[in-house]
């Protein structure tokens, strides 16, 4: 368990779960920007993908990536997305037809001339393993955007944004709890018996 904070995994369980908006940012949570390639097709760190067409590309989110989380109650924990939930929420993005939430820095402002081209989901057993993103793990989603607005694009091309960040109702499932302390506390008070024996 990463740092004795508790791990939960995100699911869909029915039709009011999900993703509904992917906000453009500049720290990812997935903690990876955007692919770039400049003029001599070299890849760089930095994400657009063509300055011409206006697409950028990467990754929406990583398949088994613990996420680190802070909620507004101050409680840490890790959230994390497998395989099957990112299928699910893929899938049921489009079908409800949310194609075109893009907003930023979660702000909840949807924003217009930002739309999705396509996304996929890695599989590297059937070749569809995206260059610059070697290591991220396999069954991950990702996402290309053509940018016709002109001041998003703008703030693509000097930093403002540099990846692509979820935003969603999952229900959470506990996959590892902090220890108990309780457990704890009758652990030492053992050892200190022991000791005292």
């Amino acid at each position: 368990m990463e740092n004795k904070l508790p791990v939960y995994k995100a699911t869909i369980t029915d039709e009011s779960t999900g993703m509904y908006c992917i906000s453009l940012v500049d720290d990812p949570a997935v903690e990876k920007n955007w692919l770039y390639f400049n003029a001599d097709k070299k890849p760089m760190i930095f994400a657009v993908q063509d300055e011409e067409k206006r697409i950028v590309r990467g990754l929406i989110m990583e398949a088994d990536k613990l996420i680190y989380r802070r909620d507004s109650d101050g409680m840490e924990y890790y959230i994390t997305f497998d395989a099957e939930t990112i299928r699910m929420m893929a899938q049921k993005y489009l079908k409800d037809g949310f194609q075109e939430n893009v907003d930023t820095m979660h702000n909840d402002n949807l924003v217009e001339g930002v739309e999705l081209v396509q996304w996929f989901i890695s599989d590297k057993d059937n070749g569809i393993n995206p260059k610059g993103f070697e290591d991220v793990n396999d069954h991950s989603l990702f996402a290309e955007f053509h940018i016709s607005n002109d001041e998003i694009w703008d703030q693509v091309k000097d930093g403002t944004f540099k990846g692509f960040s979820l935003a969603g109702i999952f229900n959470p499932v506990v996959v590892e709890a902090r220890k108990n302390i309780l457990d704890e506390i009758e652990g030492l008070l053992e050892k200190i018996q022991n000791k005292i024996k």
